[in-house]
């Protein structure tokens, strides 16, 4: 085997350099010229290591070896053998230093230097098999190697047919008749022996194990430790990269074809992923700033409304009062004052309902107490929003509730508040006849009818029932229908539900609503 020509001028000069160490004194380590030092090489391990058919040792590991024992003084000879013998030889204490790769298994045994690099695992194969090939399925494959404790169990665990060889040259070579399916080895030993072989017939590819540290191993635990120091020096220096140049570049990862395809979807995947979040979320914004944009314009014409309404009985309190106290002269008639306390307590009463419905809409706001739900028994509520109804209906006039039956997962609050002020409204403006309160299903949610006997609607009312909440001053000034509706049409709306009012033909007034809702299961 020859020795590449960058090689060349360094063998030389570490030779003599080796050479001369026999002849200087005792060093602390214990070696001399008598006693020199024992490196342990293979006699076939190339590139790193061999035995010409001179006898003359050759390999990377050999001139790095020798510049590292000059450069600490240690006087040293060769101990070539097989591999085999030079592990027992380096485990037992028969060769003094040698380089081998890491293994867990042996880190009690002996002691191994940092790392002077790693190693990578590639497997070769025929490039007739190319198609059919994949590191991921090597069931039943007959895959040869040298000898390695996490090779063995890899490939036993893959339930491959495992065949550790001591000659790689020979296997590589039996590969390419056709004797294996696949070799496994170190990318700078599949690419020289495929280049020394000319075996263009072999494919390499990396495989996905982890890589291997390559360092010096020695029982003399002080050496270890002053080549450890010396490597950092050699390594700053480039004397590791001048020497493993050509076997370094061999070990750069390639990254299997596959799995670039593999990348390429989960790349492509999480942009897509990235795409429709980021649509989702914009769209979310948007219905947010929308929503943010109608409450505000709904609370100024709320409060603009309101303000109004409110205006109406405080101008008739003031005002009747502002006669009443002006009556110096008594010129008014008992009757007079009488009929202008009367508005008053009208109008004081008006006020006093509309506070308390804007107290009962800040509490449901503040407290949040709609958005809860619960299973409700639908027969049992409407019966008892019937029974309170019954104790403020007029004299003669009938409260039954029809067509309410089974279990709903609804919400109660927002279910008692609507229905309540339907059922209120209802008694107020019936003088004889039925109230009559009804729920089914319809679509997605529950429809509850309060309808009743009464006058029906105004005329003036048909279009503004609700309207407190939709138009600047829409409400009539006269006859104005109180905030309960209102509150009414706000938490519907709120809950993406509906509400609506009609007079019936036979006389009457329906008032209905609808709630989404859960069936029980």
């Amino acid at each position: 085997m020859s020795v590449n020509k960058k090689g060349l001028p360094i063998l030389l000069l570490t030779m003599l350099l080796g050479l001369s160490s026999m002849v200087q004194a005792e060093n602390h380590f214990g070696y001399s010229k008598e006693r020199p030092l024992i490196f342990a090489i293979d006699i076939d391990y190339a590139p790193m290591e061999w035995v010409d058919g001179n006898g003359m040792p050759h390999g990377l590991d050999v001139e790095l070896t020798q510049i590292l024992l000059h450069r600490l003084n240690i006087p040293f000879t060769y101990g070539p053998n097989s591999w085999i013998n030079v592990k027992d030889d380096i485990l037992e204490g028969r060769a003094d230093l040698g380089m081998m790769v890491y293994s867990a298994y042996r880190k009690d045994l002996t002691n191994y230097s940092r790392a002077v690099f790693h190693l990578y695992y590639q497997i070769l194969y025929r490039q007739s098999d190319q198609e059919i090939f994949s590191e991921r399925d090597l069931k039943g494959k007959r895959i040869a190697y040298l000898a390695s404790k996490p090779l063995t169990d890899t490939l036993k665990n893959a339930k491959a047919r495992p065949v550790v060889v001591s000659d790689l040259p020979l296997s590589v070579k039996a590969l390419s008749t056709g004797s294996y399916d696949a070799v496994i080895c170190f990318s700078y030993q599949a690419h020289y022996l495929i280049n020394k072989l000319g075996l263009d017939d072999l494919v390499a590819e990396d495989m996905s194990l982890p890589p291997r540290e390559y360092c010096y191993v020695s029982n003399n635990k002080k050496l270890i430790e002053a080549i450890n120091e010396e490597l950092n020096l050699m390594e700053a220096e480039g004397v590791i990269d001048e020497i493993y140049g050509d076997a370094l570049s061999m070990n750069k990862i390639e990254i299997p074809r596959w799995l670039w395809y593999v990348l390429g979807i989960l790349i492509v995947g999480a942009l897509l992923m990235f795409i429709v979040i980021q649509r989702r979320h914009q769209k979310e914004l948007q219905r947010e700033v929308k929503r943010a944009q109608q409450s505000e314009q709904m609370k100024t014409i709320f409060l603009g409304n309101i303000s109004h309404a409110l205006r109406t009985p405080l101008n008739a309190i003031i005002g009747f009062s502002q006669v009443i106290l002006n009556d110096k002269e008594n010129r008014l008639s008992m009757e007079e004052c009488r009929q202008m306390v009367g508005h008053i307590n009208t109008n004081g009463k008006q006020l006093q309902y509309f506070i308390d419905e804007l107290l009962q809409l800040s509490d449901l706001e503040g407290n949040g107490l709609l958005f809860n739900r619960s299973d409700v028994n639908l027969r049992e509520v409407m019966e008892d929003f019937a029974e309170q109804t019954r104790l403020k209906v007029n004299p003669g006039v009938k409260v039954v509730v029809e067509a309410c039956e089974g279990h709903m997962v609804v919400d109660s609050n927002l279910m008692r508040l609507v229905t309540m002020h339907a059922l209120n409204n209802a008694a107020r403006y019936t003088a004889e006849g039925t109230i009559t309160l009804s729920c089914y299903p319809e679509g997605k949610g529950l429809r509850i009818d309060v309808r009743d006997t009464g006058c029906g609607l105004p005329d003036e009312l048909k279009d503004n029932i609700f309207a407190m909440l939709s138009e600047r001053n829409a409400y009539v000034r006269e006859n104005v229908p109180g905030l309960g509706l209102t509150i009414c049409k706000a938490v519907i709306d709120r809950v993406g539900g509906r509400i609506g009012a009609e007079s019936l033909p036979e006389g009457g007034t329906l008032l209905w609503h609808w709630i989404p809702r859960e069936v029980k299961k």
